[in-house]
């Protein structure tokens, strides 16, 4: 289930964004339309959950001291909270940057004080960059970076567990 539903909020993020960019910035109807289907679709993941989603607007604070590329632009992100642990999903995409440049500067930054990178593999065309808070071993996140035609996306995944498994 862990695995699974990553990659679900990571579909939901990229079809908030695409469906963010296919919409008039004054339609906000369509947009409020599209934040309680996802926000809905991510309750059903678990009855427990506290769950938000917001078209080209942050939902909550990015984890402390996250690096923040300046030619990013936000697509969405979703946020989901359950007694166990908070998930936050980001997704950005520019122009500016190619995919390979935006995984380089991003490996660089998430492996200084008080990050650490845990693995960097690619996996079909994607570039996926796992790293930890050296400072709060509940914490763990993943980047995936793709290039997709002219533009390079960026789709952060920040999960914090509350409760270990005993209990403490």
């Amino acid at each position: 289930m862990t695995r699974r539903i990553p990659i679900i909020l990571i579909l939901l993020i990229t079809l908030v964004g695409g469906f963010a960019a296919a919409c008039d910035n004054s339609d906000d109807e369509e947009r409020l339309a599209a934040q309680r289907l996802f926000r809905n679709y991510l309750l059903i993941s678990d009855r427990t959950a506290i769950a938000d989603v917001r078209v080209q607007g942050l939902v909550d604070e990015l984890p402390p001291s996250f690096p923040e590329h300046e030619a990013l632009d936000l697509l969405g992100s979703a946020f989901t909270d359950t007694q166990n642990r908070r998930e936050l999903i980001v997704g950005w995409q520019t122009e500016e940057e190619e995919a390979d440049d935006l995984f380089n500067w991003f490996r660089s930054k998430l492996d200084t004080d008080p990050w650490r990178v845990t693995a960097d593999p690619q996996r079909a065309g994607v570039d996926f960059i796992t790293f930890r808070d050296a400072d709060n071993p509940a914490f763990r996140g993943e980047l995936r970076i793709s290039q997709e035609g002219e533009r390079a996306i960026v789709v952060l995944i920040a999960v914090e567990t509350l409760t270990s498994d005993d209990g403490a």
